[in-house]
Order: structure tokens, then C-alpha cells, then sequence
């Protein structure tokens, strides 16, 4: 799996998390203190998916373990009700929390993707490398590492060991400005939160409340045409519901997000 696919798959789950602008691979595990305060044992999210507003399928999409300092360990995610369809990711971290190996499992053809990340005496992140192994395969043969270049605290500059630039970043007034290679706008972040993506023929933008907390998605086309928006609802700081429904209104997708926790 690439490293753009790994950072869309990171940004999105869960999606209360991620985005801020001082780890931008949300390595920091930013989460974890609400975990660990609430004592959240485990999550299982429910998913209905509409057509046309009409239920058309019910399935279990994403089942998350907690450690019971909050560090989530364990992610399993599926596309759909075939539980073969999705991947299997196993974490580890350092003693700040911080992320330092990812490993998934895909589950249908069981091929693997792992993920190294290395940080300095100041707990940033300076490089990551991604290994790939096929199923018949016994070892991880390494496939690309990126450095992570700073200027004034913050990533200026991502490269290849080769010295290939992969992206960079630009800061103006409250936002942060992230590039890809061909100088095109890709991410926005706005008083250290992340706020626009831009996948090239779709856009989508992210509405905060006061700490930080996604609560409106919009996706839209280049020209800003509506295609869906999705609404989110939180109780005691995590996240339980969310809501999409495409550009006349008519329900698209349903999530329900059901916690356990320690005892």
C-alpha cells in the first residue's frame, strides 16, 4: 500500500483524532488522554448504507482495542458485510505516546504492509519506511523511506532517502498551506487543524467546533458543486454518530459508534 493511500486511510479513523497541524501523520496518538480519562476498552462502528434513501446494506465497518493508557493497538476495517473485504492494522508506540511501527494485514489475500517511523530527542518526526510482504513472502523487503525536513518547529519539507521532494508545506497568517511535488495544493490547516483536502477532482472541507472536533464534512467537485455533506454528533467527547446525505438531502450513509470500557 502507498504512503498516500496509508495518510488518507490515517486521516479518516478515526476521524475525531486526526488533522492537526503539529503531526501531520497523526503519529501523535492525540486521542489518547480522552481514552484514557473515559476508559474506552474497545469501539465497534455500525454502517447503513442507503440508496436512494431506502437501507440497502447493514454491516460492522471498523472494530478498534484500546490499551488502558488509551493507545488503540489493534484496527480492524471492512469495506463491506464481507468480512473478507478490508485490512487488519496492529500498532506500536514509544513512551510519549507517539507512533513507531503500523502494521496491516489485508485480509482477503493476506499481504502486509509495515511502517517504521523514527523521532528526535525533541519528539519529531524525522523519517518513516515502508516495507511490503506477499503472502508466500518471509520477510519485509523495504520499498521507500521519507525524511522529514523542519523549518521554525514545523515540517517544511518531505523527501526520499534519494532526495526526491514528495511535498511541502507553506505557512501564511493561521493556515498552513501543504503542497505535493507538482506544486499543487493539497491540504489546508488552519490555527494548527486540518480543514481542506483536495484529491484532485474532489474536495473535501472540514468544520470544526471549539476543541478541535470535526462536526460538518463537505465534498465537492473542482467547481464547489455539493456531492454530499456528512454531519457529526459527539456525547462526553467521542464521537457517535455520523450522518451523510448527498446534495438533495436524501440519507446516503449511517454510522453509529458503540464504546466499551474498563471497568
Amino acid at each position: 500500500m502507498n504512503s498516500s493511500l496509508k495518510f488518507i486511510l490515517l486521516i479518516f479513523i478515526p476521524l475525531l483524532s486526526f488533522g492537526q497541524e503539529k503531526d501531520f501523520y497523526d503519529l501523535d496518538n492525540s486521542y489518547h488522554e480522552l481514552y484514557s480519562k473515559l476508559k474506552v476498552k474497545s469501539l465497534t462502528v455500525s454502517t447503513k448504507e442507503f440508496d436512494n434513501g431506502k437501507l440497502n446494506e447493514e454491516y460492522v465497518e471498523l472494530i478498534q482495542n484500546f490499551a488502558i493508557n488509551g493507545d488503540i493497538i489493534r484496527e480492524r476495517e471492512f469495506y463491506d458485510s464481507d468480512s473478507t473485504d478490508g485490512w487488519d492494522v496492529k500498532y506500536k508506540y514509544n513512551d510519549n505516546h507517539q507512533t513507531i511501527r503500523t502494521e496491516w494485514t489485508w485480509l482477503d489475500d493476506k499481504d502486509q504492509d509495515l511502517t517504521e517511523y523514527e523521532y528526535d530527542s525533541d519528539n519529531k518526526l524525522i523519517k518513516s519506511c515502508d516495507y511490503y510482504k506477499s503472502t508466500n513472502a518471509t520477510e519485509f523487503l523495504l520499498e521507500e523511506c521519507l525524511i522529514y525536513i523542519y523549518r521554525k518547529n514545523r515540517i517544511f519539507k518531505v523527501k526520499t532517502t534519494e532526495n526526491e521532494l514528495k511535498s511541502y508545506y507553506k505557512k501564511k497568517g493561521d493556515f498552513v498551506f501543504g503542497y505535493s511535488a507538482d506544486k499543487k495544493l493539497k491540504y489546508k490547516y488552519k490555527n494548527g487543524e486540518f480543514v481542506y483536502q483536495n484529491m484532485d477532482s474532489i474536495i473535501f472541507r472540514y468544520d470544526r467546533n471549539d476543541i478541535g472536533q470535526i462536526i460538518k464534512t463537505t465534498k465537492t467537485d473542482n467547481s464547489e458543486n455539493l456531492i454530499f455533506s456528512t454531519v457529526y454528533e459527539y456525547s462526553n467527547g467521542l464521537l457517535m454518530k455520523v450522518v451523510s446525505k448527498d446534495k438533495n438531502g436524501i440519507l446516503r450513509r449511517e454510522e453509529d459508534y458503540k464504546y466499551e470500557y474498563y471497568e
